[in-house]
């Protein structure tokens, strides 16, 4: 893993990001970005431009608050999840407004096409309905099996659990997945 540390910004970085490259590792198919970000309490990613990416936000402690030029402001807190679809490119800022520690897994997946016309959402999920069991959070925008609430340009699904009491849980993986 990668690794910057900007004072305001600790992130880890699971594939080549920033200024942490190794060729053999620059995605896993269609997931292309997984860091996990610690900002500290009156920082953030003040306005950027980001274009033909489907970006999660998951946050794992502390307030993040979003605002982008399609008129998108909101801070979400601990288990709540935004979506972004860059797609033909938006314009947004983060920020730890709070005052701890802000922690989040920003998580960026490959489109199924370029210039998807651009989207925001956000999701309240309670921390309990993943407790001990698999929550869908993610999942394509052409599955119709799924109640994920959250759908992206590619074909994926996206769950959460925390496990409590040294619980353990099974995730059955489809055939051909």
């Amino acid at each position: 893993m990668g690794r910057s540390f900007l004072g305001w910004l600790d992130s880890h970085f699971h594939f080549s990001f920033a200024e942490y490259y190794n060729p053999e590792n620059i995605n896993f198919g269609v997931l292309r970005v997984v860091n996990d970000d610690m900002v500290q309490p009156g920082t953030g990613f003040d306005a950027h431009p980001h274009r033909d990416m489907e970006i999660l936000s998951y946050v794992i402690d502390g307030e993040l608050t979003h605002a982008d030029n399609m008129g998108n402001k909101h801070a979400l807190t601990r288990g709540q999840v935004q979506y972004m679809s860059a797609g033909a490119g938006v314009l947004h800022s983060e920020h730890n407004l709070g005052e701890k520690m802000l922690r989040f897994l920003q998580i960026w997946i490959l489109p199924d096409a370029r210039r998807h016309k651009p989207n925001y959402g956000d999701f309240p999920f309670k921390i309990e309905d993943r407790e001990n069991k698999w929550l869908p959070m993610a999942t394509s925008i052409d599955n119709t099996a799924s109640d994920a609430p959250i759908r992206v340009h590619q074909d994926i699904n996206a769950y959460a659990t925390i496990l409590t009491n040294k619980e353990a849980i099974e995730f059955p993986v489809a055939k051909g997945r």
